[in-house]
């Protein structure tokens, strides 16, 4: 009953499916360049592979990060949605280093299942977003105002498979988060929703970079970051 009364308040999240496609296209730009080579990816500096169109988060059992991992939920939802997953997929990483991931006889599979189920990887981040609703309602204002914009729910999933929702406790620097709902809450919600929304995405993102311990460099990523932030305009 509670769940219902999230979804009458968001209701508008549920009739945009039409939209789904734009979305998916853009957020495979962004991630991947819209080159299918790029579905498997090792960010330099980092100790996980980043898979699929959303560049989802993959650990191994030896390398955990504070980061919510967000590739063993796609592998649930697509085999709820009738996709034959191989089973090493459903473990832990075999993968400890980049070198390792290039190596690995079974990385060309990986990436035709990787493109064979594009189409789902993009529903599940819609349903990502579908599923945050309970925890949205006290940015309730903001989210509405960035969904009835044109194309409003390109930056809002883009943001949250991006970096995350902002309610973990793990995800955070100096006790500062930068998620969506860190993003929501900054928004003045006195102009224009969507310049809003990019400024705030930026602020937060610049404080992530402050907050951050100094050996990760985050501030060489910072760059693409706001081109990316800049496309929801």
């Amino acid at each position: 009953m509670v769940y219902r009364l999230y979804l009458l308040i968001f209701l508008p999240i549920l009739v945009f499916g039409a939209n789904l496609d734009t979305i998916a296209k853009k957020i495979y730009q962004n991630e991947c360049g819209s080159n299918p080579k790029n579905l498997i990816h090792w960010n330099k500096g980092e100790s996980f592979a980043s898979l699929g169109i959303g560049h989802f988060i993959w650990y191994s059992k030896k390398n955990q990060e504070k980061f919510v991992e967000s590739f063993p939920p796609l592998i649930e939802f697509l085999e709820q949605n009738g996709v034959k997953v191989p089973n090493w997929l459903k473990k832990n990483s075999p993968w400890n280093n980049k070198n390792e991931m290039n190596l690995d006889p079974r990385y060309d599979k990986l990436k035709k299942f990787l493109i064979d189920t594009m189409d789902l990887q993009a529903k599940f981040m819609s349903k990502r977003l579908e599923k945050s609703l309970p925890d949205l309602v006290s940015v309730n204002i903001s989210f509405q105002r960035v969904t009835n914009t044109k194309n409003g729910y390109y930056p809002l999933i883009d943001y949250l498979n991006f970096k995350g929702l902002g309610n973990s406790d793990k995800e955070r620097y100096r006790g500062e988060g930068w998620g969506l709902i860190q993003v929501l809450k900054c928004m003045p919600n006195k102009g224009d929703a969507k310049s809003e929304f990019r400024e705030c995405a930026k602020f937060v993102l610049k404080n992530r970079v402050k907050n951050s311990p100094p050996s990760r460099n985050e501030k060489r990523w910072l760059k693409g970051w706001y081109n990316r932030i800049d496309s929801y305009i």
